[in-house]
């Protein structure tokens, strides 16, 4: 059961919700601590998830792209949107909010919740992300020269707001440029060729038989008539 209430949850992996009980699984998922280490945390997966976050879970390949696009995530938000150097970001301000909310983004929340940020199919990708913070840069610098902020966290949410809120429109552009990439290079259809002298052939064909036809029914006619006038035809 996956709560006493019966009521249904969502899949760790996908984050749609897990109606039949028969088709929940609770697996150890290993998640960084706070103190740096690792730990495994139960979560509630659709039995056909488990499969394919194990295959992303061993994707080596895929977890390094996927660190090294959040660093220039992180790298780009502090340095080019925020304007600060590392020095003058503490470490509790970095791991509390700012990394939290760009993280958030990836799994389409808030904050991360728990969760790893890693190879699961949600929110947005890293490099939507940083596509994203690049259009809207411009709009946020402008506003950041005229607006006043609490704090730091006020600062951030600031600008968070741009990138929430013009991220669904670049995420679709994007997907509509990739399925355009995808149809230009898929192989082309190919076309039934005209053959001339086939075509011609049935021509002459259909011609002669419609001729035979013809004298068939003059023929026919020509008959009638005879026998109408005793054969004197």
């Amino acid at each position: 059961m996956a709560k006493k209430s019966d009521e249904a949850v969502k899949c760790y992996f996908c984050g749609e919700l897990i109606t039949r009980a028969n088709d929940l699984v609770i697996k150890k998922v290993p998640m960084a601590t706070k103190k740096g280490g690792v730990r495994n945390f139960k979560r509630q997966l659709h039995l056909d998830c488990v499969h394919k976050y194990n295959e992303g879970l061993e994707d080596y390949e895929l977890r390094t792209v996927e660190n090294n696009e959040w660093d220039l995530v992180f790298q780009y938000f502090r340095n080019q949107i925020l304007g600060v150097g590392k020095a003058t970001i503490s470490k509790e301000d970095k791991e509390s909010h700012m990394a939290k909310r760009l993280l958030g983004l990836r799994l389409g929340q808030f904050y991360p919740s728990g969760n790893n940020t890693r190879i699961l199919p949600r929110g947005y990708s890293f490099n939507t992300i940083l596509i994203t913070m690049k259009v809207v840069n411009p709009k946020i610098q402008a506003y950041l020269k005229t607006a006043n902020f609490t704090d730091f966290k006020h600062r951030v949410n600031a600008c968070m707001r741009f990138i929430v809120a013009e991220i669904p429109d670049v995420a679709k552009r994007l997907a509509d440029q990739q399925k355009a990439n995808k149809k230009l290079f898929e192989e082309p259809k190919k076309e039934p060729s005209f053959d001339y002298l086939e075509a011609l052939k049935k021509q002459k064909q259909k011609e002669a038989e419609e001729k035979q036809k013809q004298e068939e029914e003059s023929n026919g006619v020509m008959d009638d008539i005879a026998s109408l006038l005793g054969g004197s035809l």
